[in-house]
C-alpha cells in the first residue's frame, strides 16, 4: 500500500491523487477513518470537504470521523478494530496540534501503515509522517525563511518528532507560501539529513514496501540533501523522471 501526502487541500488538481488513494482503500475495505483538530462542534463544519471527494468516487463508503482533542477535552475516540480501515485520512490545520493529538497513536498508525492501510495526509496530514517533522516557524536564526503566517503560531523554526513513517522532514504549501527555503533551513540546521517539498495541488505517492516514489498534480516536489555545508536541491514533476526512492526512518 502506499502514503499519498498531498502538499495543501482538497482541490481538482490532486483528484488524480484521491482516485488513487480510494482504488487502494476499496481492497481492503469500505471503512474510511477521516481525522480532523478539534472537536466535533467545531471541527465538524470541515468534515464534508475531506470526505465528499471520497463519497463522490465510492458512495459506498464508511466515512468515520476522528476528532483530534487535547488531552483536557478526554482521549481521542478512535475507530473500533482499527486494523479494519481501508483508509485513514489526516486532514489540514493547525500542524502542531495535529502532532500533539497524534503522538499518543503513533505506535498504532505505524502498525496499520506497515499492515497495508491506506494513508492520505493533506497539509499537516502530509508534514507529521516525517521522522522529524517540521511543526511551525518562519525564521531561522533571525532569518525568514517563509512568510510569517506560516510560522503556526512560533517565530524560530521548528521541528519535532513524528509519526515517523518516512525519514527525510516534509513541508508543504512550497509555491503558494514560499517555503522552499524553510525545508533547507530544517536540513542546514541539522533536524533531518534530507526533506521534501511538496507544492500546493500535488502530491507525492510513497510505495510503503519498496520507498518509490511519484509525483502526482500540477506543481512539484522538491528533494533536499546535505552535502557537506550546502544543500543540494532537485526537482520532480507528474509525468517527469521518475521522483527518488524515499527512506523509511530508521
Amino acid at each position: 500500500m502506499a502514503l499519498y501526502l498531498v502538499g495543501g487541500g482538497p482541490s481538482q488538481a490532486t483528484g488524480p491523487v484521491i482516485d488513487r488513494f480510494v482504488e487502494a482503500a476499496r481492497q481492503r475495505g469500505p471503512r474510511v477513518a477521516i481525522a480532523i483538530l478539534g472537536a466535533q462542534s467545531e471541527a465538524g463544519r470541515y468534515l464534508d470537504m475531506y470526505a465528499d471527494p471520497i463519497l463522490a468516487r465510492w458512495p459506498q463508503a464508511l466515512i468515520e470521523p476522528i476528532w483530534l482533542v487535547d488531552e483536557d477535552e478526554g482521549a481521542v475516540d478512535w475507530p473500533a478494530k482499527p486494523e479494519e480501515l481501508g483508509g485513514l485520512i489526516i486532514a489540514g490545520g493547525w500542524t502542531p496540534g495535529y502532532l500533539d493529538a497524534l503522538t499518543p497513536y503513533r505506535e498504532t498508525i505505524s502498525r496499520l501503515v506497515r499492515g497495508g492501510l491506506a494513508y492520505l495526509g493533506f497539509s499537516a496530514g502530509a508534514q507529521v509522517v516525517a521522522k522529524r517533522a517540521i511543526a511551525s516557524g518562519w525564521q531561522w536564526r533571525g532569518r525568514a525563511v517563509g512568510p510569517e503566517v506560516a510560522g503556526e503560531g512560533s517565530t524560530e523554526l521548528t521541528v519535532r518528532e513524528g509519526l515517523g513513517l518516512v525519514g527525510p522532514s516534509i513541508d508543504v504549501h512550497t509555491n503558494t507560501q514560499h517555503l522552499l527555503e524553510r525545508a533547507i533551513a530544517t536540513v542546514l540546521a541539522g533536524h533531518a539529513t534530507s526533506a521534501v517539498a511538496i507544492d500546493e495541488d500535488t502530491a507525492l505517492v510513497v510505495d510503503t514496501s519498496s520507498g518509490d516514489t511519484e509525483v502526482v498534480g500540477a506543481g512539484a516536489v522538491h528533494w533536499l540533501n546535505r552535502d557537506g555545508n550546502e544543500v543540494r536541491v532537485r526537482v520532480s514533476v507528474s509525468g517527469g523522471t521518475p521522483a527518488s526512492p524515499l527512506g523509511a526512518a530508521g
